[in-house]
């Protein structure tokens, strides 16, 4: 599904993701695209070349309350808490 989502360019959602993420989706959360002149936009996943759509989006979705990811992934993403409380409100 990844893959199809990605060479399609339509929207992925993926549900219920914990605090560590496959390592799988790495490239795809970097961004890591490779421009050839003419052949357009590669991403290299699971150690394959596949094309790339510039219009691909990828939803990740956490029933976590206040998930803490690594630096690394907090950098890549844009996270949005849906969830306030008084608690969560004190933790950040």
């Amino acid at each position: 599904k990844v893959v199809f989502a990605v060479q399609s360019g339509s929207q992925l959602l993926i549900e219920a993701i914990g605090e560590e993420l496959d390592a799988v989706l790495e490239p795809v959360l970097s961004r890591a695209v490779i421009k050839r002149s003419k052949q357009g936009l590669f991403l290299k996943l699971g150690g394959d070349e596949i094309e790339y759509d510039a219009k691909f989006q990828l939803y990740l979705q956490s029933k976590l309350p206040n998930p803490h990811y690594r630096p690394e992934i907090a950098a890549q993403c844009t996270i949005i808490n849906f969830i306030v409380t008084p608690t969560g409100l004190e933790e950040q």
